[in-house]
């Protein structure tokens, strides 16, 4: 699991956020700030332990009984280290209070899919589509008239309102179908922002 697809869940997050200022915490401590039960944060603690977000320690005894264990962000890491990701979020916080409309975002996200492509020209939009959309943190995958975008940055980077970041997804992907000389464009997109994908449907354009 890399560490983008760690801090993605939004329990995972609230834990790193918690523990952002350089402080630790106890399972119980961390199940509480994210607002789950002690069990279901064991599975949230361990998978940022195994994509070395966090490490544990055991503290200090102060009574009769085996120490709980407190869990601090690894040395050196902090949510900037997911490739400034904070920084994202911001961006899409700022976006949002805009109030921009669909349109506009299938734009934008249009112009830099085209920039990603370069020059336009025939280009296979099966290598193309993925090669271009792994920049932007999303993996995808081409087969016919359907696009598959799994790990989706959207529950990171607006959490809130992942609909910004779906409708510029589906601009990107118009932007690399123009670019590549595909004679295809977005006629359905199906989100599923908590479980980080989307569906694409093509159609043709005459």
């Amino acid at each position: 699991m890399g560490v983008l697809d760690a801090v993605a869940d939004p329990v995972r997050l609230r834990i790193v956020r918690h523990l952002a200022g350089g402080g630790s915490a106890t399972l119980a401590e961390l199940a509480d700030v994210a607002g789950v039960h002690l069990n279901t944060i064991r599975a949230h603690v361990t998978a940022l332990e195994q994509a070395d977000v966090l490490q544990s320690a055991q503290k200090r005894a102060s009574g009769p009984g085996r120490p709980a264990a407190e869990y601090r962000l690894v040395e050196g890491w902090g949510l900037s280290s997911t490739d400034f990701l904070e920084l994202a979020g911001l961006l899409a916080s700022a976006l949002v209070r805009t109030n921009p409309d669909d349109a506009a975002l299938r734009a934008t996200g249009a112009d830099w899919g085209r920039y990603l492509v370069g020059r336009p020209g025939r280009h296979d939009v099966a290598v193309e589509m993925p090669r271009a959309l792994e920049r932007f943190g999303f993996h995808a995958a081409v087969s016919g008239d359907v696009v598959r975008i799994s790990g989706c940055p959207c529950a990171v980077v607006s959490p809130d309102h992942p609909e910004v970041v779906c409708a510029l997804a589906t601009g990107l992907v118009e932007g690399i179908l123009a670019a590549s000389g595909s004679d295809r464009r977005v006629a359905e997109h199906d989100n599923d922002p908590e479980r980080r994908r989307c569906t694409l449907r093509l159609t043709r354009v005459h």
